[in-house]
């Protein structure tokens, strides 16, 4: 009986994805479907796609814990924790903290876009104007053309790309200025600029640092604690915190990342990362709605309890990104159709995350301790899309064709950062190598995709069917590898 009945719903909610309604019903209802229904982002042609279990994703992907929460005309529809917050130990709640990892960045930029408001700052300034005990290294890039704050949110500044690093307080966590220049202890490059600013995209977690030097050097106070008065207090983020390392008290309350294994964790006591405008919120799903609650309202004009509605605005809107459909604001990436625009952020530190919010009033937040969290909440998110009929998010339709697995062979190998191997009568990629194989699906004898990535692989062959190299396409990028000899 219970099956039929989730068939019925079901059947209710793809008829309603299509007209771009809500389900109806009460928020109970919405949850149930989205908890039922996750889907691959790859939908395949002439193929059944009756939907996922969350529960049964979470144990597919090694993910032990989960906290969701769905925003719905600018308020929480509903929110619940699964699993746990570390193997063996208690359920995840709404009082359980996780990293935001780089979800932390669009909160940072409120709060320099509140300083910006305030007078404190000019966007369109040389950020060296400020800054007082570090600058940015003068160079054959920047002598005609400095670097400028928009520049920083927006990730147009020039500055080299390179992630984020995780540092066990135990052992040793470098300063900014360290940070900054790339000294020991330090393990990443030193921040600086490689192409002239204000030129192209290029996703820069380095920027942010110098944002985290600017807030601290123009309040006089150290970054978390500005973050509380800045932003997270007035927002109502009681839980949350940009402290690091984490207080015994919060660390108690927190989970345990894992791995994509399932079995190698980190506890959150043990987890800083210092360039903490990047990188270093610790929050609850409930927690970080409300900040994607604020961010709506004040871009609506029904709330200016930290930016007002031209400022907020501007946060959200479209500047340069790295194709012509993902672009991004001042923190945010910005996509979809007027009126229906969305901001929306990922994460991705062993925590792996995500948000989406619409100004015109939906949204979600999903936080997850395990490696495999990341496809875990693009099946959330698509699930929750299809549950309150958003047009953008969807499953995307492709069509297999036969391709003999004995020409599979011929495309063995590896490709800089990419490795191909077959597996019986299925054709596998590495990506990047040393990452889980997933299966490549066949387009074409030579173009195959994968089932839950926007990625697209076209194998390069000479005149006599040799593979030479790949073309790898994401949403994101498209690159040619040359096939390793």
């Amino acid at each position: 009986m219970r099956k039929r009945l989730w068939l019925a719903l079901s059947a209710c909610l793809f008829a309603q994805r299509a007209m771009g309604q809500t389900v109806d019903g009460s928020a109970a209802l919405r949850e149930k479907a989205v908890e039922e229904n996750l889907h691959y982002l790859a939908v395949i042609k002439g193929r059944p796609d009756p939907g996922m279990s969350l529960a049964d994703q979470m144990s597919r992907l090694h993910v032990p814990g989960v906290s969701i929460a769905v925003i719905h005309d600018k308020r929480i529809d509903w929110s619940k924790g699964y699993g746990v917050r570390r193997l063996g130990g208690p359920p995840v709640s709404g009082s359980t903290l996780f990293s935001a990892a780089s979800m932390s960045k669009p909160v940072t930029a409120m709060a320099v876009l509140r300083l910006v408001q305030e007078g404190k700052i000019d966007l369109d300034v040389d950020v060296n104007t400020y800054l007082k005990s570090w600058k940015i290294p003068v160079n054959e890039y920047t002598k005609n053309h400095p670097v400028t704050v928009r520049e920083l949110l927006s990730h147009t500044s020039g500055i080299g790309t390179h992630g984020g690093m995780i540092y066990d307080p135990d052992k040793g966590v470098p300063s900014m200025l360290e940070m900054l220049d790339g000294k020991p202890p330090a393990t990443t490059p030193p921040v600086r600029v490689e192409s002239e600013p204000g030129t192209k995209y290029a996703y820069a977690n380095g920027g942010y640092l110098i944002l985290e030097l600017l807030i601290t050097e123009l309040t006089g106070k150290p970054f978390a604690e500005a973050m509380k008065e800045l932003v997270l207090a007035p927002v109502g983020m009681s839980q949350s915190t940009y402290e690091a390392p984490l207080s015994p008290a919060k660390a108690a309350t927190a989970a345990t990342a894992y791995e994509e294994n399932g079995t190698t964790g980190y506890a959150a006591a043990h987890i800083v990362e210092p360039n903490a405008a990047a990188g270093g919120l610790w929050t609850t799903a409930t927690g970080y709605a409300k900040f994607v609650m604020e961010l709506q309202k004040e871009y609506t004009g029904e709330s200016h309890r930290v930016l007002n509605q031209k400022m907020a605005q501007m946060m959200v809107t479209a500047g340069l990104g790295p194709s012509e459909s993902i672009r991004w604001g001042l923190g945010v990436r910005v996509g979809g159709t007027p009126p229906h625009i969305y901001f929306e952020h990922g994460g991705s530190a062993v925590y792996q995350c995500d948000m989406v919010g619409y100004p015109s009033g939906d949204g979600v937040v999903v936080l997850t301790n395990g490696g495999g969290g990341g496809q875990l909440s693009d099946q959330v998110v698509r699930s929750v899309a299809q549950a309150y009929g958003w047009l953008d998010f969807q499953p995307v339709e492709h069509t297999v064709v036969p391709v003999d697995p004995s020409k599979f062979g011929r495309y063995v190998g590896t490709y800089d950062f990419i490795k191909v191997t077959q597996d019986g009568n299925h054709l596998m990629a590495e990506i990047p190598l040393g990452s889980k194989a997933q299966e490549l699906f066949p387009e074409s004898d030579t173009q195959y995709f994968l089932r839950d990535a926007p990625t697209r692989v076209i194998f390069d062959l000479n005149t006599d069917g040799r593979v030479t190299g790949l073309e790898f396409i994401t949403t994101y990028v498209h690159w040619h590898r040359e096939k390793n000899p």
